[in-house]
């Protein structure tokens, strides 16, 4: 065994051989959770508690490519309906427009569960695009949202790979 130094006039190796031991001398709360509290994390109340509850937390993204129907057609590219108050931000990849492809992308939002959708934002993309990636950032949201892409003028088939990510809010 290394020789370690001595710990109140014993070696580590004499400290250690007791078969019990007893601490002393600890002052303050002898169990403390994370939060500062002598309770478990769901029964807490303490100001920790309340701060953990309000750090914003990632859904797990939505990837997907999405073929766009045609004309006078509304294709959802990501939809939110359960009622968590989030903002959803996202890409949509335009590389595969071309020569005579139109795109318009659409934002709604439903500003009360019993209500209809009520569009926010509509932006027309024509062509092939000089910035291929288009990032959408959303209004935060409480009880659903939805972005949808409609092909206007279709030259051919055309599916757009969508990422989608919702920022939760306590």
């Amino acid at each position: 065994m290394p020789d370690f130094p001595q710990v109140g006039g014993a070696t580590a190796a004499q400290v250690w051989a007791y078969g019990t031991k007893e601490l002393t001398g600890i002052t303050g709360t002898p169990r403390t959770n994370l939060m500062g509290e002598d309770a478990d994390l769901e029964a807490g109340t303490g100001v920790r508690k309340a701060r953990i509850d309000e750090m914003p937390a990632f859904e797990v993204a939505v990837e997907a490519p999405i073929l766009l129907t045609g004309p006078a057609t509304e294709d959802i590219l990501v939809e939110k309906t359960d009622a968590k108050q989030g903002l959803l931000d996202g890409y949509v990849d335009l590389t595969p427009m071309a020569a005579g492809d139109t795109v318009v992308i659409r934002q709604y939002m439903k500003v009360k569960a019993a209500g209809a959708y009520v569009q926010y934002a509509e932006e027309t993309y024509a062509g092939v695009q000089t910035i291929k990636l288009l990032h959408i950032t959303t209004k935060t949201s409480k009880t659903a949202i939805k972005v949808t892409a409609e092909h206007t003028v279709v030259a051919g088939a055309l599916t757009l790979d969508v990422q989608f990510f919702r920022r939760l809010e306590a």
